[in-house]
């Protein structure tokens, strides 16, 4: 081989090497309380911070493959919760796992390392998160991602009828009403009082959600997975708009094969689109993106849609 060829081969071979190098994420372990550490993956970069929060069973290694689009604008990292991965496992009770409890893990996190203002994009489950923060510590961010997020655990309007963060509402404050003094109990009735609809708009899903479904076997009903959805589930809460700006990403009209015909599936998809809309509605200054018919891990179907759309709310995110 010629000395000027060999020159040229070992200076590309030594660039893609560092450019492999600085694909592969730093693993770390941070303390967010005592006897709880959670991973968190460094995928490098300059910039404004960026934080990925996964979804329900998921992990920080999810968005590899995705965390590399924005390096070149942002210092990119990503977490993995409480109870999944190889960050630790709690026992799954609601004060371990309620979004109070997550949110303060994340912000636990960018305080340790140091990361300032970042971004925070959350997948599914991860939207109760984003909107804990968003909504008590808007400060704390510079903006928040959805990621097919904007669920009715993240934001519960008008429209919304799924049980669960009205029934944690409510026993939230029937447990604060069994201890209240005389002079606290008025406005805690008159709260509870003003929840009922809600709460009977929320039994009137369920009662539809669970007709003709059949009872899990008792195995699934003692897994961990299940302890720890039942934890998160039971603690979830009723949020409004943020006061931060927002981008939603959403998958609708939602993918429906093999039963887009049914009755199921037209109800999914009308409550789907009513929660568009009223989360359009209430964050008037959101950017909202529906892509048709995408997978709910919209990264994965739609990932130049998703990196584009996030790329420009990043870009143009007030500082």
């Amino acid at each position: 081989m010629r000395r000027e060829s060999y020159c040229v081969w070992a200076a590309a071979f030594s660039a893609l090497s560092a450019s492999v190098a600085s694909a592969v994420p730093v693993a770390k372990m941070v303390p967010v309380e005592r006897g709880v550490q959670l991973e968190v993956l460094d995928f490098g970069g300059a910039g404004t911070p960026l934080i990925f929060l996964s979804g329900f069973g998921g992990t920080a290694h999810d968005f590899a493959g995705l965390a590399e689009k924005f390096t070149s604008a942002h210092h990119v990292y990503a977490i993995t919760r409480r109870g999944f991965g190889k960050s630790a496992h709690p026992p799954a009770t609601i004060a371990a796992y309620s979004p109070e409890r997550l949110a303060a893990d994340t912000l636990t996190v960018v305080k340790a390392l140091r990361i300032g203002r970042p971004f925070l994009a959350g997948h599914s489950v991860a939207g109760q998160e984003l909107s804990e923060i968003g909504t008590r510590h808007p400060e704390r961010v510079r903006g928040l991602i959805y990621l097919d997020a904007a669920n009715a655990e993240a934001f519960y309007g008008p429209s919304s009828n799924v049980l669960y963060p009205i029934a944690g509402e409510v026993r939230r404050d029937l447990e604060q009403l069994i201890s209240a003094q005389p002079s606290e109990a008025p406005k805690l009735i008159e709260k509870i009082t003003g929840e009922l609809p809600r709460l009977q708009r929320g039994l009137n899903w369920y009662a539809t959600a669970v007709k003709g479904v059949r009872d899990l076997p008792l195995e699934d009903i003692n897994s961990r997975q299940k302890t720890l959805q039942d934890a998160i589930v039971k603690g979830a809460r009723v949020y409004g708009p943020t006061g931060t700006p927002v981008l939603s990403i959403v998958a609708l009209p939602l993918q429906c094969a093999p039963e887009c015909d049914s009755e199921a599936a037209k109800r999914r998809e009308l409550a789907a689109e009513a929660q568009a809309a009223d989360f359009s509605e209430a964050n008037p200054s959101a950017k909202v993106v529906r892509l048709p018919y995408a997978d709910h891990f919209v990264w994965e179907s739609n990932q130049k849609a998703v990196v584009d759309a996030m790329k420009e709310f990043m870009e143009n995110a007030p500082r």
